[in-house]
């Protein structure tokens, strides 16, 4: 087994690991055994079980992240809301979800090293910016009420999706509910035209779902 596919296995593995049972309850010789790879192997990739999560959220972020794309002429409600579409589970491939790995992560907290904690609270920041920065251009369009604060709305899209991650432990049929909720009453039900907001300041809502 070459050095690279070795390295991508363990992350494979571990991630896998971290999304179903938490950080602290998965050892290395859990990770190796579940590929079949010597327990020495893995020191010669990752220092520790910390570097390895290190590097695995920041891999899961950067796709988190990257699901913004460019949007050309799409306006930026329907931006907004095909992001958080294009992360949930349901819609990806069977298997490691970065939302649902970070998410699962994140509700562990004192428990993880502190720079774990650090790096996931850093990545959530960033990504609480990106999200707010495409609600200032939904104001700016028109689409959402330009008197809500843009920080404040991207935090509550983002709690509530990472909420539903952790409920959706025990209750995979409430995944989602909250988010779509959410962001149709910022947005509309429309998912392509959104929010209207007229000049008086009232809004128009046109049908249809996330």
């Amino acid at each position: 087994m070459s050095g690279q596919n070795a390295r991508e296995k363990l992350a494979t593995s571990a991630a896998a690991l971290f999304q179903r049972f938490g950080y602290a309850r998965v050892s290395i010789r859990d990770i190796t055994s579940s590929i079949n790879i010597p327990k020495g192997t893995f020191y010669n990739h990752f220092k520790s079980k910390e570097a390895l999560a290190s590097a695995i959220l920041s891999e899961h972020f950067n796709v988190l992240l990257e699901a913004f794309g460019q949007g050309g002429s799409e306006a930026a409600g329907a931006r907004l809301r095909r992001h958080f579409e294009s992360i949930a589970p349901s819609t990806r491939e069977p298997g490691v979800s970065p939302l649902q790995l970070i998410s699962t992560l994140a509700a562990e907290g004192p428990a993880l090293p502190s720079a774990l904690v650090l790096q996931i609270a850093e990545g959530v920041r960033l990504w609480n910016t990106k999200v707010a920065a495409l609600i200032s251009l939904g104001q700016a369009e028109g689409q959402i009420a330009g008197e809500e604060d843009p920080v404040l709305l991207a935090s509550l899209f983002i709690n509530c999706w990472q909420g539903a991650m952790i409920r959706a432990e025990c209750d995979p049929s409430a995944l989602g509910d909250c988010l779509r909720l959410a962001l149709d009453r910022v947005l509309g039900a429309s998912g392509r035209g959104g929010r209207k907001v007229d000049r008086g300041g009232s809004t128009a809502l046109t049908p249809g779902t996330i």
